[in-house]
């Protein structure tokens, strides 16, 4: 049965489509869905209803008793079930490996608080590296000079630093 035959037999009953749908208690907006339709679903809830009020034709019977069923028909739905049950597994396969890798970007930039011992005796609270538990600080970042021009570099700061501050004082 298509969706044109099923707005003609409406029709012919004299019902508008809010009429059919306060009548059989479904939303004026099913009926139109199933009139646009090119094949009418018999089995559908909102058809059944509406065949309490319309002369519509008996829904074919899927019992293993009547001839629509055979083994063929059988396999198929087995078939299309394992189907769906690989393709579901593979969806949570996808999600948990996308989940797993969300996890560990988040663990990989993750800040936390340092809580180094500062010379006062307190806990640092600076903010650590990404993906670290230490601050810039107390983390090692600095390693200092070591080639041996970056270290005469430093000594001569040095030498700069407390030949000013003996001018001073």
């Amino acid at each position: 049965m298509t969706g044109h035959e099923l707005a003609a037999l409406r029709k012919a009953a004299g019902l508008s489509q809010t009429d059919l749908a306060k009548r059989v208690g479904i939303g004026r907006h099913a009926v139109s869905y199933w009139e646009n339709k090119p094949e009418v679903d018999l089995h559908a809830h909102a058809v059944s209803q509406m065949a309490r009020v319309l002369p519509l034709p008996e829904p074919p019977s899927y019992s293993r008793e009547s001839a629509l069923w055979d083994e063929s028909y059988a396999e198929r739905l087995r078939e299309r079930n394992r189907q769906h049950r690989a393709r579901l597994m593979a969806q949570y396969a996808a999600a948990m490996e996308r989940a797993r890798a969300r996890a560990e970007a988040i663990t990989a930039t993750r800040r936390v608080t340092c809580g180094a011992k500062t010379r006062k005796g307190t806990p640092c609270r600076m903010k650590s590296e990404p993906g670290k538990r230490r601050c810039k600080y107390h983390g090692g970042k600095s390693t200092g000079a070591r080639t041996p021009e970056g270290k005469e570099r430093i000594r001569e700061a040095q030498r700069r630093r407390w030949s000013r501050w003996r001018a001073c004082h």
